[in-house]
């Protein structure tokens, strides 16, 4: 399945990226403020129960009951939970119906109990601590946590209800964003192609907000300014070399095809072709004095240099001037030179054409 247009861009993707990334870290932080927040509650909890069960455990049978009786009576939110049982597991006072097993002792545990209101029976996940009595009986004392599984579900109602909207509006945002960048680079697109056309007027767009894509547009119109100028002054060139080879050129063809319809003699057709050559010389002239000119501007010309040692030179300057002067010659007059030449490893169309 092919995606949107607008999915497929930078812009869209590292907009859900961006979203992405602060979603997750939401959670994290939201997810560290309730563990923090449980095992505060969870502590809190332990304590409590814990002093409770130092405050009872020592008073005398008759007073543990009155304690326990107390306590369940002053528990208008039904939260707190107490028990006295016998050696044999009996419950003797209390709103808990039995012990859970695989407790230990005076270690606070996470249980699931059932709560004893009169006639009514509630099942409840509380937090648990059982003491054994000197007597053999067994005191436990517990409270209910689901406060904090009612936490987790507010933290998941914040994150649902702050969340979702902000990704949402996220999206939205990049999609928006991809749209107009989509569209802009269209337009440019649509200049290229004219530009590839042959179109050298067509410039890329800009809107004078000085952005990055808006400096980028102003250097490339610029360069396609730079462009425009270079073909014309090369069509101008072109046109100059056309008019300078057209004149030599249409001399040839003059003498040629007067030669042809007037020359009697092979002497007079000879002639005739002697001077054809003498104007084809002078256009291969200018297209050498061209060619010159590119190799002048490319750099090329440096090639044909090279180091040349003086010394053999001088030792054959020095036979020839001896043989010259054998034979009665009179030598040459001597004149101070330099001690540095430069002269070419191999031969140059340049000079080729020089007279």
């Amino acid at each position: 399945m092919r995606l949107p247009d607008f999915a497929r861009t930078t812009t869209f993707r590292w907009t859900l990226a961006v979203a992405g990334t602060f979603v997750l870290g939401t959670l994290v932080l939201f997810g560290f403020v309730y563990w923090q927040t449980a095992a505060y509650m969870t502590s809190t909890i332990d304590r409590l129960l814990a002093g409770e069960v130092s405050i009872i455990a020592p008073d005398t049978p008759e007073r543990q009951l009155e304690r326990i009786v107390n306590r369940l009576r002053d528990d208008p939110r039904r939260i707190r939970i107490a028990g006295l049982f016998g050696a044999d597991g009996q419950r003797i006072a209390g709103n808990l119906e039995s012990l859970p097993g695989g407790l230990a002792p005076d270690v606070p545990t996470d249980a699931v109990i059932v709560r004893l209101d009169g006639q009514n029976r509630e099942t409840q996940k509380v937090r648990l601590v059982v003491h054994p009595l000197p007597s053999g009986e067994v005191l436990a004392i517990g409270r209910y946590n689901g406060e904090i599984e009612e936490i987790a579900e507010i933290v998941g109602r914040a994150l649902a209800l702050g969340l979702l909207p902000a990704f949402a509006l996220a999206v939205a945002i990049g999609m928006v964003l991809s749209l107009r960048a989509l569209d802009r680079l269209s337009d440019v697109n649509r200049r290229i192609q004219r530009i590839v056309a042959g179109d050298l007027r067509e410039r890329l767009p800009t809107r004078g907000s000085d952005d990055p894509f808006d400096q980028l547009a102003v250097s490339v119109n610029r360069m396609l300014g730079e462009i425009e100028a270079l073909i014309h002054e090369i069509a101008g060139i072109g046109d100059d070399i056309a008019h300078d080879l057209r004149t030599p050129l249409t001399r040839v063809r003059v003498r040629l095809e007067r030669g042809r319809e007037h020359a009697a003699t092979l002497g007079e057709l000879r002639a005739v072709a002697d001077q054809a050559i003498v104007g084809l010389d002078q256009a291969l002239a200018i297209v050498t004095a061209l060619l010159r000119i590119a190799e002048i501007e490319h750099s090329r010309r440096l090639e044909g240099f090279g180091e040349v040692q003086l010394v053999p030179l001088v030792h054959t300057s020095r036979l020839r001037r001896t043989s010259m002067s054998r034979c009665g010659s009179k030598p040459p007059t001597r004149r101070p030179c330099t001690a540095t030449a430069i002269f070419f490893s191999r031969p140059s169309p340049i000079w080729s054409t020089m007279p």
